[in-house]
C-alpha cells in the first residue's frame, strides 16, 4: 500500500444536487494524494452517468458499476478496489469540509494512531444541528482505552457509531479481515462494523473538529416507514448481540444493547409505525407494531431498566409503548414531523414542540 486516502462513496440513487455536492467536496480537498471511488450500486436514476462524468475530469476519481447488493456490499467492493494505507467512508448524499481529509490525516500522523474521528453536523437544508460528543477531543487512547471507546458505540448520544466521520488504517482491516457484513443490507450495519473495528484497534484519537455533514433527507429509507428496514434494523441488532456475546468486553457491552435498542423502539414507533409518512388505517399501525414488539429482543429491551440518557420526551414516549397508548404515539409522531420540517424550513411559524 501507498501513503495516501482511499476515499468510498457508495451511490445509489442519490438527489443530483447531493452526489455533486458530495463529489466536489473531496475533489476540492486541500490534502490531494487522495483516490475517490464511487461504487455505483446499481442505481436506476442518473447517478452512475454523473459519477462518470466526474471521473472524465479528475483522474484521482474511480468508478465501479455493479449488480444493486446494499450499503454493506457497495463499501466492501470500494474497499476490495482501493489503494492506499488509509480509508475513509463518506455516504454519496453527504459532503464534508475541504480539510477534512488533511486534519484526519495529520491527527493519525500526530498521535500514532488507527483510528481518527471527527465531529459530524446534521444538515436539514436551512438549518444545521451540531452533533455533541462527550468523549475528549485530541486525546489519544490507548488499547485499554479502545475498551471503553467500544461501549460508547451503544451509547445513542456517544454519536461515534457511524462508519463515515473516520480515518481508518487499511492494516487493521486486511489483519483481521473487518469487512460489512453483507448481509446486513441498511439499518445499523454501521454500528454492527465498528463492534467489530472497535474490538481489534490499538489506538485512536477524536479531534475537536466538526468536519463532516450528514444530509438530512425525508426520502430516505432511514427517515420513513419502512416495514422491511424494520426488519433489517433488528437483523442488525441481532447479530451486534452475536458480536457483543463474543467480545472479550461482553459484560459491559451487555450492560449497554438493551439500553441502545429503546432508542431503536421509540424511532421505530414515532418516525415509522405512526409517522404521518404511514397512511395505513390507525387500527393497522397498532395490529403491526403490536406484531413489532413481540419480536424477543425488544420485548427484553421493554423489560430492561437501563433508560440511561433518555431525553424525558423519549422516557414518555416509551411509557406510551409500554402502555399501548398508541393514540399518543400518533400525536407524538405528528408533531415530531413538524419539528423536523421546522428545520428544514425554519422562517415558518411552526412551533417548536420539542425541546
Amino acid at each position: 500500500m501507498s501513503d495516501g486516502i482511499s476515499i468510498v462513496v457508495p451511490v445509489y440513487n442519490v438527489p443530483e444536487k447531493y452526489l455533486r455536492a458530495c463529489i466536489e467536496s473531496l475533489i476540492n480537498q486541500t490534502y490531494k494524494v487522495i483516490e475517490i471511488i464511487l461504487v455505483d450500486d446499481g442505481s436506476k436514476d442518473q447517478s452512475g452517468r454523473i459519477c462518470d462524468q466526474y471521473a472524465n475530469l479528475d483522474s484521482r476519481i474511480k468508478v465501479i458499476h455493479k449488480q444493486n447488493g446494499g450499503l454493506s456490499a457497495a463499501r466492501n467492493t470500494g474497499y476490495n478496489h482501493s489503494k492506499y494505507e488509509w480509508l475513509m467512508f463518506v455516504d454519496g448524499d453527504d459532503y464534508v469540509d475541504n480539510n477534512f481529509c488533511y486534519a484526519m490525516l495529520n491527527a493519525a500522523i500526530q498521535y500514532d494512531v488507527d483510528l481518527v474521528m471527527c465531529g459530524m453536523y446534521k444538515d436539514y437544508g436551512k438549518t444545521r444541528e451540531k452533533y455533541t460528543y462527550y468523549i475528549p477531543a485530541n486525546v489519544k487512547f490507548e488499547k485499554k482505552d479502545c475498551i471503553w471507546l467500544q461501549e460508547q458505540l451503544l451509547h445513542f448520544n456517544g454519536n461515534i457509531a457511524t462508519a463515515y466521520c473516520k480515518l481508518i488504517n487499511k492494516k487493521v482491516l486486511s489483519t483481521y479481515n473487518i469487512t460489512h457484513n453483507e448481509n446486513l443490507r441498511q439499518g445499523a450495519e454501521g454500528l454492527e462494523f465498528n463492534i467489530r473495528l472497535f474490538e481489534k484497534i490499538n489506538s485512536a484519537v477524536f479531534i475537536g473538529e466538526w468536519l463532516y455533514h450528514y444530509i438530512y433527507n425525508e426520502n430516505s429509507i432511514s427517515a420513513k416507514h419502512d416495514e422491511a428496514n424494520h426488519e433489517y434494523v433488528l437483523k442488525c441488532f441481532r447479530m451486534i448481540k452475536n458480536q457483543v456475546q463474543e467480545s472479550h468486553n461482553k459484560t459491559e457491552l451487555m450492560k449497554w444493547f438493551d439500553n441502545r435498542l429503546l432508542y431503536v423502539v421509540i424511532t421505530t414507533a414515532i418516525s415509522g409505525y405512526f409517522s404521518p409518512s404511514n397512511k395505513e388505517p390507525f387500527r393497522c399501525k397498532c395490529d403491526k407494531f403490536r406484531k413489532y414488539l413481540k419480536n424477543d429482543m425488544v420485548d427484553t429491551a421493554l423489560r430492561s431498566n437501563n433508560t440511561q440518557g433518555l431525553s424525558n420526551e423519549r422516557k414518555v414516549m416509551l411509557f406510551c409503548i409500554k402502555h399501548n397508548m398508541f393514540a399518543a404515539l400518533q400525536v407524538f409522531a405528528f408533531l415530531r414531523n413538524l419539528q423536523k420540517k421546522n428545520r428544514e424550513r425554519p422562517f415558518q411559524a411552526i412551533p417548536r414542540l420539542f425541546v
